[in-house]
């Protein structure tokens, strides 16, 4: 009896979950307490091969840190992240984000979607010295107005980073003028790699194997699990 109860109460709950606005979810402290617990073995079965124990990312792999609130496709809405969930990123779902990729501008044709030319060796460590100007870290003067031209012309970064380099979140483009990194740890070869090597990381479409109220539950998990990150400059 007792478990017949709990169970219709449990189904109420989920109901409610998904009949709720899903960015009002978090202030309603009894059903984001439900969706949290729930969402938290999901998380450790689904998410956290790629993302970790703790939700802290794998900048080896380009797979973004949960834990802070730079968000790399929207704003971090529950609703934003629960479609990430639902269809991915670069996973072949047609509802999913694909808008573009960071070329590899070291090849010879060095992007996918239309004719880019690439940059030589001097060019890419030019624009290197360029975004640590942005950043405001010590930076070659000489190189950084060679970088900035770069950046402005030929190597048409401003088209997905914006001409300031904050980056667009509505096609997953980082900002390059704060100290979080997608890749690797802000080193000069590290973000000359990314320059020279380009870059399309994947997120799977967990539609068809989560339920839609799980895809939500994991959604307020995720945003209950950022804070606020101080960034420089």
């Amino acid at each position: 009896m007792l478990l017949a109860v709990w169970s219709i109460h449990r189904q109420m709950v989920i109901s409610r979950l998904l009949k709720s606005d899903a960015d009002a979810v978090l202030a309603d402290g009894a059903l984001s307490m439900f969706a949290q617990a729930q969402a938290a073995p999901l998380y450790a079965r689904f998410c956290r091969g790629c993302h970790g124990g703790e939700l802290r990312g794998d900048p080896s792999r380009g797979i973004p840190d949960l834990t802070d609130d730079d968000w790399l496709y929207g704003s971090g809405r529950v609703a934003e992240i629960e479609r990430i969930i639902l269809y991915g990123i670069r996973s072949g779902s047609g509802k999913g984000w694909n808008l573009a990729d960071m070329p590899a501008f070291a090849s010879a044709l060095p992007y996918r979607r239309y004719a880019i030319e690439p940059l030589r060796p001097g060019d890419i460590r030019d624009t290197v010295e360029y975004l640590r100007s942005l950043e405001r870290r010590p930076a070659d003067a000489a190189a950084v107005l060679r970088g900035k031209r770069i950046y402005e012309g030929g190597g048409a970064c401003y088209d997905c980073h914006a001409a300031d380099g904050h980056g667009d979140t509505a096609v997953g483009a980082p900002n390059l003028t704060d100290d979080i990194w997608l890749y690797g740890d802000g080193s000069r070869q590290s973000v000359f790699d990314s320059i020279a090597r380009g870059h399309r990381g994947s997120c799977p479409a967990w539609t068809g194997r989560l339920a839609a109220w799980q895809a939500r539950a994991l959604a307020v998990y995720v945003r209950g699990a950022a804070r606020p990150t101080r960034r420089t400059p």
